[in-house]
């Protein structure tokens, strides 16, 4: 059944990730990555309880999709005729993520520390993204940059 709610959230997520980035690219990634990073944070708490977990884990499979569309969006942005070939890397970006992810909550399980550590260390993670937009947001705000082909305000 979580697995269910878990599909709920990435569809949900996918949905509203594709309709906010329309309007705002950067916008989108920060608010669903603080989205993320806060649910992490608060995970352990929720998942006290089933209900806690059950809606916990809709919220984060929403927020992790929700940054999907705007970051597809910015790699088309720069693809210019190679867009196959740009959205191939962008899903090996994605599925190279969902690697790193596994090692670092297996290690920390590894290392003997409990399931509240890997939910740490999944903020720790999605912060790292959200430092890195901002270094991106940065550097597109340069007058050549080709990312100010997105939708940015």
């Amino acid at each position: 059944m979580m697995l269910v709610l878990i599909g709920i959230g990435f569809s949900i997520g996918n949905h509203f990730g594709g309709k906010f980035a329309d309007l705002s690219v950067d916008k989108t990634l920060i608010g669903f990555l603080v989205l993320l990073i806060t649910l992490m944070l608060i995970f352990p708490i929720l998942a006290q309880s089933q209900l806690g977990a059950a809606i916990g884990l809709v919220i984060w499979g929403a927020a992790a999709f929700a940054i999907v569309p705007p970051l597809q969006m910015r790699v088309m942005s720069v693809a210019h005729e190679a867009y196959g070939l740009a959205s191939s890397v962008n899903i090996g970006a994605f599925n190279l993520g969902n690697a790193i992810g596994a090692v670092a909550g297996g290690a920390v399980l590894s290392f003997g520390l409990n399931y509240v550590a890997v939910s740490m260390i999944g903020a720790i993670l999605a912060s790292i993204g959200l430092l890195l937009v901002f270094v991106q947001m940065k550097l597109a705000s340069k007058p050549d940059s080709p990312l100010q082909q997105c939708p940015q305000a």
